[in-house]
């Protein structure tokens, strides 16, 4: 499913949420907060297309960094962009009050993301010292939408549906080395899958590649029995 990106318009939306649905620790001695990184990266038709997915997603990632309040900086908020190992570069960035909204804000660069994110983190730390709340969690959402023509995304699609069918096969054909019983019809029912996704040469070679590495496997442990025996 590679493409080359350079070739595509594309949008990085990014929001900051206070998430303080969790449970609050009264112990702490001071305030600390969570800031929980979501970065995902997906593929979009350049049209709306309701007989198609809406997206094709190419990355689903989770972050998480700790940080006392009274500690929180410009430059630890620089830093958690580094530490998240973000798969894309940060262009065309575009701020989102949240997640959920259709309407964005352009920003300039990286710099007036984290002043953003400040600014939420100061609103929400103030309303925690009036409720008196020492558990406090960010949830910051980063996500890179890349356009692409209709043939392109149908090619990706079949080429996404395809692997998670070989995915399965693979899966199905571990087992059954390992002992797992199949009844036919899920076997049949497999078989219409591949037929339907055209991958009839690529599932006789894995299940080929699999019976030989099996075959393999149990005559090495036969081998090894015999050899201590």
């Amino acid at each position: 499913m590679a493409l080359s990106q350079s070739n595509h318009d594309s949008k990085i939306f990014v929001s900051a949420t206070p998430y303080n649905v969790y449970k609050d620790d009264q112990s702490l001695e001071s305030p600390f907060i969570t800031f929980k990184f979501n970065i995902k990266m997906s593929y979009v038709l350049d049209k709306p297309d309701k007989s198609v997915p809406s997206y094709i997603s190419k990355h689903d990632s989770w972050h998480e960094f700790e940080h006392p309040v009274d500690e929180l900086t410009r430059g630890f908020i620089c830093s958690l962009f580094v530490d998240a190992e973000i798969p894309f570069a940060l262009k065309n960035l575009h701020w989102k009050k949240h997640d959920f909204d259709k309407e964005s804000i352009p920003l300039v660069s990286t710099d007036c993301v984290v002043s953003s994110i400040l600014d939420v983190c100061s609103d929400m730390i103030n309303a925690a010292r009036e409720s008196g709340r020492k558990k406090l969690f960010l949830l910051v959402m980063i996500k890179k939408q890349v356009v692409v023509p209709r043939d392109e995304y149908l090619a990706m699609l079949k080429a996404k549906e395809g692997q998670e069918v070989l995915c399965n096969v693979e899966d199905m054909i571990r087992l059954q080395a390992r002992g797992w019983n199949f009844q036919r019809s899920d076997w049949e029912d497999m078989a219409n899958v591949v037929r339907r996704a055209g991958l009839g040469d690529s599932i006789k070679k894995k299940r080929f590649g699999f019976s030989s590495r099996t075959c393999y496997e149990r005559t090495d442990k036969t081998r090894f029995k015999s050899t201590r025996r």
